[in-house]
């Protein structure tokens, strides 16, 4: 078989979650895309693997290789998982890429996350966390509360081994993991209740053993964490299940113990608040970081967003002529932006997370249009409400317009009606508005993104290349937007594209000046697969 000779997709089944929600997934075959390196870790499904892209071996990635014949039952727990992961976008929730099937696996694509889970770290380096060092790891965990329960969902294991960082550095970020138990609820009309007894035993709050509970028991299962990241024990223990569950429903929390003199007052006021038994007087996750004990002590990494000023980056540009520059570019460019974003080394996208955690100023994980307009005023831009209304329209993708809220009220699943979501940029839309398209899109980087959406290997992308690189997301979308897509780039009509006019999709806003396009970007004299 020749180098050039196109490849053919098997047929992309369809994994179906327990609300009936379908999770496409692509059926190339994984290893011709990815080098898998040493063992991460091995679990009952499966194992987990170092890998790196075989066209880029400088970013790596964490890949779930789940056993078929392990799963025993529990495919539409898996197909929840990854159906969540997906639709979830937040600087301290771990990033799904990608998700392919054969025969006899599933691969998901994971963010990796080189600083390891926070109780290894902690004995690893032997170390005893400060007050200021756990209000710092809280906070970031209580803002992706904060968003997945705005989406109107509970995540239901939150622990300290459900939380990793990414580097290895003691102000690397962390990221919020493991939605197996996620579920959905009604976040608008509030009538029904999960009933389901999940989780794991020391971080379940009294609702969830009584079977009848909401999103407020992430609240305690973030209390017991906050309590045993600052005096080293839990707030409530039992030598079997049974006494542990009774000293949950009946004991009010304690601070006793003499490390909790070195504790400020503020601290134990938000505990007591999120262990309180009734749900209905717990704080919400938004009321949570509205606490005085969040205010009481600067984060450091905020500090760090005072640098901006003196990078090249911000002397550049303002914030606004980066979103302006990404603004009515062609819909199947963003789709390429993002997997572009996918692809590049957390170094290359720090200063611009830096950019976004400023802007967010109430910690929800998305940009709103109050919170860009006070960032635009400070930076110097003026600009009307109605403009940056419009400049958000023209940045985010259509892909999810509304949400349906599902759950679960006696074992029956429930199903809403889609909500419009309010005006607001997700965190990857952020940053694939703001790279430098001048110095990001080099020739060997389109080159490797070309390839990447010529899944067939022909020369040149056409519909079914469109609809495999998406499926490898776990998404699928209609023949009129892929149409729709092309006729963008392509206006002749002929169904395809070639490098050259992928190039100049990519470069028409971005490209430097001085470049000759025929030149610097002429497709490469031999193929490489």
């Amino acid at each position: 078989m020749g180098c050039l000779q196109p490849k053919q997709h098997a047929r992309i089944v369809p994994m179906q979650t327990s609300h009936n929600d379908s999770i496409f997934t692509s059926t190339t075959d994984i290893h011709s895309l990815y080098n898998f390196g040493k063992v991460l870790g091995i679990g009952s499904f499966g194992k987990v693997v170092l890998a790196t892209m075989k066209n880029n071996s400088t970013k790596q990635y964490a890949i779930k290789i789940i056993d078929k014949n392990n799963l025993h039952g529990k495919e539409a727990q898996l197909a929840n998982e990854i159906y969540t992961l997906k639709k979830l976008d937040h600087p301290n929730i771990i990033k799904f890429y990608e998700v392919y099937q054969s025969e006899l696996y599933i691969y998901i694509c994971m963010e990796y996350c080189e600083g390891g889970e926070l109780v290894e770290r902690i004995a690893k380096q032997q170390i005893n966390l400060t007050e200021h060092q756990v209000q710092r790891i809280i906070s970031k965990i209580c803002s992706a509360v904060i968003y997945i329960h705005e989406q109107g969902i509970v995540h239901r294991d939150i622990k300290a081994e459900n939380i990793l960082f990414t580097e290895q550095s003691l102000y690397s970020e962390p990221k919020l993991i493991d939605f197996g138990f996620a579920n959905k609820f009604d976040v608008i009309h509030r009538r029904r209740k999960l009933k389901t007894f999940i989780g794991t035993p020391l971080y379940m709050p009294p609702e969830v053993i009584e079977g009848d509970y909401d999103e407020k028991c992430d609240i305690w299962s973030l209390g017991v964490l906050l309590y045993s990241l600052l005096c080293g024990t839990p707030p409530f223990v039992g030598q079997s299940k049974e006494k542990l569950f009774l000293n949950i429903r009946i004991k009010e929390v304690k601070f006793e113990s003499k490390v909790w003199n070195t504790i400020s007052e503020e601290a134990k006021n938000l505990l007591s608040q999120m262990l309180s038994k009734d749900p209905q007087l717990r704080p919400s996750a938004k009321q949570c970081m509205d606490h005085p004990w969040f205010q009481t002590k600067q984060n450091p990494s905020l500090l760090l967003t005072d640098k901006l000023k003196s990078t090249q980056f911000q002397q550049d540009r303002t914030i606004y002529q980066m979103l302006k520059t990404y603004r009515g570019g062609a819909k199947f460019k963003k789709e390429v932006t993002k997997v572009l974003i996918n692809q590049m080394n957390e170094s290359d996208l720090q200063h611009l997370k830096l950019i976004f955690s400023k802007i967010d100023v109430d910690n929800s994980g998305t940009i709103t249009v109050e919170e860009l307009k006070s960032a635009l005023i400070k930076e110097g831009s003026i600009v009307t409400h109605w403009e940056i209304e419009q400049l958000i329209q023209t940045i985010v993708l259509e892909e999810d317009e509304g949400i349906q809220l599902m759950g679960e009220q006696d074992g029956i699943q429930f199903l809403e009606s889609k909500s419009p979501r309010p005006l607001m940029i997700k965190y990857t839309d952020f940053l694939a508005a703001c790279i430098d398209q001048r110095k990001i899109f080099t020739r060997e980087r389109l080159w490797s993104l070309f390839k990447y959406f010529d899944t067939l290997n022909v020369g040149h992308i056409q519909k079914d290349d469109i609809k495999e690189a998406l499926a490898r997301h776990g998404r699928q979308i209609s023949e009129d937007k892929i149409n729709e897509m092309i006729n963008e780039i392509n206006p002749n009509n002929n169904n395809q594209i070639s490098f050259d006019e992928f190039c100049q999709m990519m470069c028409d806003q971005g490209i430097d000046k001085t470049m000759n396009i025929k030149d610097e970007f002429k497709e490469p004299p031999s193929r490489v697969d």
